[in-house]
């Protein structure tokens, strides 16, 4: 029974799947596969902003619970740009918890369309160092469109940073 089982689902499963995907050739599997692997690190890559817009979002109902009467500061006195293919305007920043969440636009001066745009936001101490550093991200951002952004510095509040430096890491 068992072996009458194999067979049916290499006849019916197997064997047209081996067709389909062009098995008697080598070029046209390794093709698909590597379509597969650009697909499934897109997916991976969309997973990871959701999961990280989750968290913010997770974390600004904590802290509205916990501190409803917050205060935004006014723009910081320092401001570094990305080359000339992002601007940035009307950053603003305010400690919360133990971090500092920085809000503003952001224009995308380029002519690509990025449904995932990645940016680094570097927070840096009066010596120079670095005094923490994270990861956001901007879905559909546009050729020459702006959108919105929040990003959260952990372990680094306002106090503890002079200047700032935001940079365009990858998008897709």
């Amino acid at each position: 029974m068992k072996q009458a089982f194999t067979l049916l689902i290499f006849f019916f499963c197997l064997l047209p799947s081996f067709c389909f995907l062009g098995a008697s050739e080598p070029q046209p599997v390794l093709d698909k596969l590597d379509s597969l692997e650009k697909t499934i690190s897109n997916l991976s890559f969309r997973i990871l902003a959701l999961e990280k817009r989750i968290i913010t979002l997770e974390e600004r109902l904590f802290l509205e619970m916990t501190m409803p009467n917050r205060h935004i500061e006014s723009t910081p006195k320092s401001l570094e740009q990305s080359g000339n293919d992002f601007s940035f305007g009307g950053v603003t920043y305010e400690t919360q918890y133990n971090g500092t969440v920085f809000k503003g636009q952001i224009t995308n001066n380029t002519n690509n369309d990025f449904q995932y745009s990645l940016f680094k936001i570097t927070v840096y101490k009066k010596d120079g160092s670095v005094a923490s550093s994270n990861d956001f991200y901007i879905l559909n951002l546009d050729g020459h469109s702006t959108r919105t952004f929040e990003a959260k510095i952990h372990d680094a509040t306002k106090e503890e940073f002079e200047k700032y430096l935001i940079e365009f890491t990858k998008g897709s």
